[in-house]
């Protein structure tokens, strides 16, 4: 049984753990459809699906014992999980509907529903060799897009024309689909950490941030570029290497056992010595896997206890307004030896002679 699911069981004295949130569907039986839901007991393990997604169960699903259900399911399971005699039955709080929680109170009178709060993500903290090949496979896919399409960057193109020429690389790259909105923001509207592509005109002298990513066999990737358009200034050039080198500095200091707020404040410590402290204003990373956002997170507040082979995003920025803005971000594995970048984009600042 997952180390946290046993938790879960521990903590909150269940009988049973009801599993909605997909990604965690995905993560515990192999099924890679979009309805199901899974129910986990000390001796037994079940699969709920309806008719449309039987004859994909019975390839992917291992180790669950696959039962039909009506395609309106929750009412559905309430009937098969009442055969079973349940005591108290956990449930993911943060997956499960307040409309499908009434389901399951009125079709399990007699059992006791408990909300397990902890982020459904937890259970998937620490990858598998398997899982960070994945991951990799997606971040390749991220560099041939973006070398594919930076030589065609120019002034007079809209932020709109570059998401799409670099969606598009990515399909022919490899990626099955976007792992999140694609970001490309310039000039001043660099101040805007997550400004999407709009109908601004790219020009001379600017800093254009692209946050993009993919996903392949089920894996994200995600990236943050921040490139020069032209002869740009000193400040900006200031202001990179200010950010870079508390991507590093931060990247260097991930160990097992550190917590997610340590790694977030030598960032934020680095900008902060630096003058630009109130310039930044979101957490330094966040987990990665099967979803773009999930645990660990490096947060100030983050509490989750960094673990090897944890992989997680490393992302300071700094963003001023009316003036522009910087963000690096890069994928990173956390070893024995401090946070090993694994995105394959060079961070260093690239300038296209527009």
């Amino acid at each position: 049984m997952n180390p946290f699911i046993q938790k879960y069981f521990n903590d909150y004295h269940i009988s049973a753990l009801l599993i909605s949130n997909m990604e965690n569907v995905r993560y515990l039986s192999g099924f890679t459809g979009s309805t199901a839901t899974l129910l986990i007991t000390h001796k037994s393990s079940f699969f709920f699906s309806d008719f449309r997604y039987m004859s994909q169960a019975k390839e992917q699903v291992k180790g669950f014992t696959i039962i039909q259900v009506a395609r309106d399911s929750t009412a559905s399971i309430a009937l098969e999980l009442k055969k079973l005699n349940l005591s108290r039955l956990g449930f993911e709080a943060g997956s499960l509907t307040y409309g499908q929680y009434l389901h399951y109170k009125k079709g399990l009178s007699g059992v006791e529903l408990v909300p397990i709060t902890q982020d459904p993500a937890y259970i998937r903290m620490v990858k598998t060799k398997t899982e960070i090949q994945k991951i990799q496979k997606a971040i390749h896919v991220n560099k041939l897009a973006f070398e594919k399409i930076f030589p065609h960057i120019k002034p007079g193109l809209t932020e709109e024309e570059i998401a799409f020429m670099l969606e598009r690389a990515i399909r022919e790259s490899g990626g099955e689909k976007l792992s999140f909105d694609t970001i490309v923001a310039s000039g001043k509207r660099g101040a805007l950490p997550h400004g999407r592509a709009s109908s601004k005109k790219i020009k001379k002298g600017e800093l254009i941030t692209i946050d993009f990513g993919t996903i392949v066999e089920g894996y994200c990737s995600d990236e943050t570029c921040t490139i020069g358009l032209g002869k740009i200034s000193s400040l900006q050039k200031k202001i990179y290497t200010i950010v870079k080198d508390a991507h590093d500095l931060a990247t260097e200091k991930i160990y097992p056992g550190k917590k997610g707020k340590e790694i977030d404040k030598i960032a934020r410590d680095y900008i902060e010595k630096k003058g630009y402290g109130k310039y930044f204003g979101h957490s330094l990373g966040h987990g990665i896997g099967l979803a773009v956002h999930e645990r660990p997170m490096l947060s100030h507040v983050s509490e989750d206890i960094l673990e090897e082979n944890m992989v997680f995003s490393v992302e300071p920025g700094i963003y001023i307004p009316d003036w522009g803005g910087v963000r690096i971000e890069d994928l990173a594995v956390c070893t024995p030896h401090g946070g090993k970048i694994i995105s394959e984009v060079n961070k260093n600042l690239r300038v296209i002679n527009g």
